[in-house]
């Protein structure tokens, strides 16, 4: 018995496990898909387990050797008593027939060679029911464990008794350890030690012998001596799959971690963009700003007359008797300060400038005590009609 703790969870997992309807609705799925697939790309692509069958006859001396799987087929037969090299010759030459590896061996004993026995076990105890079971071996057969291999199967879990119902199968060592060693001595090593249904007794026929085998599904080779099987296609399959697999997830990553760095570069192109655009932005409005202060220093100016063309003007108006003490231009306005001889003219001189208009005075008009002349004080408009002209007129002159 072993108590290793991790021993003992796994066992109670593949109690759990063989007892529930899963392995049952897996062999159905399985069986429906491979049924879609032809039977060359099926044994391509996923081939069943190879398994070899040897069944021990009822008298303990001959081994039938069968192909085991959905469609058994009898193989050779196996005298236990002939020579010992022609033994391992056939043996090797049985093996031979098998194309996807090494067979896992599976040794059938006659049902009247295997104690059969039902057994109720409290339902607590499944956690850790293999070793339950060693313990009160000797109260339910006349057995100890220690002295044979047994094996067992959940047949019923009642929640409400909380009962177990266990298939207890077991066979003394002594019985089968001149056949194992018989076995060793051929070079075979059974993976599992079965036992054969009994057809006879189900079919009610004592006479009949069973055309092709059926074992119970037990394994009464303790976990810690049963030989490791490993199938090296299925093993291959997985390991293929597994790369598959991290190919698979490698990609994913990559195409993951090169879609961030595009994202990451686009975004960066994306920001520098977005600034030399704003520069470019800033350029255009600082150009516009410019242009629009020239356009508006220049229009103000063509707006505006110049004060040299008004001066010109009226130099060119006022005759020699008319004096300008003060003269001064605001926007469109004129306004002029002086003295003259009979200053009434000078309204309707102005008015007939093309460049001046709507002359007229300011208050009244006072006579200078010191040069006996009319003090004037008059305001005139200077039209943007006659500016233009007159700047018009500059390069002609």
């Amino acid at each position: 018995m072993d108590s290793n703790p991790i021993n003992t969870a796994w066992d109670s997992i593949q109690t759990r496990y063989r007892t529930s309807p899963l392995p049952g609705f897996f062999a159905w799925w399985r069986s429906e898909l491979a049924g879609l697939v032809p039977k060359g790309v099926r044994r391509r692509l996923v081939s069943a387990r190879p398994s070899i069958w040897l069944v021990l006859d009822e008298q303990g001396e001959r081994l039938a050797v069968w192909r085991g799987g959905y469609q058994p087929e009898r193989l050779d037969e196996l005298t236990l008593a002939d020579d010992l090299q022609s033994l391992r010759q056939r043996w090797t030459a049985a093996l031979a027939k098998f194309d996807d590896g090494a067979p896992e061996i599976r040794l059938c004993l006659p049902a009247d060679r295997v104690l059969a026995c039902a057994v109720e076990q409290p339902l607590a105890v499944e956690a850790n029911l293999s070793n339950a079971l060693g313990y009160q071996l000797d109260q339910i057969t006349p057995f100890r464990a220690a002295e044979v291999f047994y094996d067992y199967q959940v047949q019923d879990r009642n929640l409400q008794t909380g009962r177990l119902s266990l298939d207890l199968r077991l066979v003394p060592k002594t019985q089968i350890a001149d056949l194992l060693d018989r076995l060793n001595t051929i070079g075979i090593v059974p993976h599992v030690i079965d036992s054969l249904r009994d057809e006879r007794q189900e079919n009610h026929q004592e006479d009949s012998e069973p055309t092709i085998p059926h074992s119970e599904n037990f394994n009464l080779i303790p976990s810690t001596l049963r030989p490791r099987y490993v199938f090296a296609r299925a093993r291959l399959n997985w390991v293929l799959a597994g790369v598959a697999v991290l190919v698979l997830a490698g990609v994913m990553a990559q195409s993951l971690y090169l879609r961030n760095s595009s994202a990451e570069t686009l975004r960066a192109e994306v920001a520098a963009l977005r600034a030399e655009a704003d520069q470019v932005m800033s350029l255009q409005r600082q150009l516009e700003d410019s242009l629009q202060a020239a356009n508006f220093l220049a229009e103000r100016r063509r707006r505006q007359p110049v004060v040299i063309q008004v001066l010109d003007e009226i130099s060119r108006l006022l005759p020699n008797d008319m004096w300008i003490n003060q003269l001064r231009v605001s926007g469109n306005e004129l306004t002029m300060m002086g003295l003259a001889d009979g200053s009434q003219r000078l309204i309707e001189i102005l008015n007939g400038s093309p460049l001046l208009d709507d002359a007229q005075f300011r208050g009244t008009i006072n006579v200078d005590p010191a040069s006996g002349k009319e003090r004037f004080n008059a305001l005139a408009s200077i039209t943007r009609r006659g500016v233009q002209d007159a700047a018009a007129a500059e390069p002609g002159e």
